[in-house]
C-alpha cells in the first residue's frame, strides 16, 4: 500500500526526555518509600504515573495516596524540565527530519505527554509542522491502547496500512502491532534494541538520517 503519512512518538524518539522522566519517577518512587533497581526503574518509566502507582500498590500490597504520587511525580518532572535547555532536549537531526519529511508527507505526533509539555519544547516554527498532534489530553485510553493511533488516522484521513509509525518503546510497538501499523524502531530511547526487535519492526534505526533514507526507499 502506498505510504501516505508519517506518524511519530515524541519522548525518547524526537525528544531526549527519558532521563528527565526516569529521574522524576525515581524521585516519586523513593519519596513514597519504595526502592527499585535501575532496570526496574527503566521498565516502570515506560508506564504512566497512575500505572506506576498501581504497580507499586499491587506488588507491595500497600495503600497510599494515588493522586499524591501522581502530583509529586509531575512536580518533579516540571522542576527538572525548567532546569533544562529545551533546545538541547531534541535528538540530533529530529527537527530537520520533521521539516524535510513534511514536504512530502503529512506528519502526526502521537504522544503520551500532555499538550503543556509540547508547548514547553516546541517553538512556533516546529509546532506548525505536524498536521496533527495527539497528546494524552485528547484521548481516554493512552498507549499501548490503539485509541491515540486511531484518532491520528481519523484526523489524517488515512488507513492503518497507509502509514508508518516511528517510536522507541515497547508501548509504541504494542500499539502498532495491535492495529496492524508498520513500525520503525528508533533505538536510543526507553526500550532496548533487543526488546524492540521482538516486535518484528519494519526497520530498526539508530538516527533520523537512517530513517529518512529508509522512507525514501519506501516511497
Amino acid at each position: 500500500m502506498k505510504l501516505k503519512a508519517i506518524l511519530t512518538d515524541l519522548d525518547g524518539t524526537l525528544i531526549n526526555s527519558i532521563p528527565l522522566i526516569m529521574a522524576s519517577d525515581k524521585a516519586a518512587i523513593e519519596h513514597f518509600g519504595f526502592k527499585v533497581t535501575h532496570q526496574q526503574l527503566r521498565e516502570l518509566s515506560q508506564l504512566h504515573s497512575r500505572d506506576i502507582a498501581y504497580h507499586l500498590m499491587d506488588k507491595s500490597k500497600k495503600t497510599f495516596n494515588l493522586f499524591a504520587f501522581i502530583n509529586y511525580r509531575r512536580a518533579a518532572f516540571v522542576k527538572l524540565l525548567k532546569k533544562t535547555n529545551e533546545h538541547k532536549l531534541w535528538f540530533k537531526g529530529a527537527k530537520e527530519f520533521l521539516e524535510n519529511t513534511s514536504q512530502n508527507f503529512p506528519i502526526a505526533i502521537v504522544t503520551g505527554s500532555r499538550m503543556r509539555f509540547i508547548n514547553e519544547v516546541f517553538d512556533k516554527k516546529i509546532k506548525k509542522i505536524p498536521s496533527v498532534i495527539i497528546t494524552s489530553d485528547e484521548v481516554e485510553h493512552k498507549k499501548p491502547d490503539i485509541e491515540p493511533l486511531l484518532v491520528a488516522l481519523k484526523c489524517l484521513k488515512v488507513k492503518s496500512d497507509e502509514v508508518i509509525f516511528i517510536g522507541d518503546s515497547i508501548q509504541d510497538a504494542l500499539m502498532c502491532q495491535r492495529l496492524g501499523v508498520r513500525f520503525i524502531a528508533k533505538i536510543g530511547g526507553i526500550s532496548t534494541e533487543n526488546q524492540l526487535r521482538k516486535f518484528n519492526p519494519l526497520f530498526v534505526a539508530k538516527d533520523f538520517e537512517e530513517i529518512s533514507r529508509f522512507i525514501e526507499l519506501l516511497s
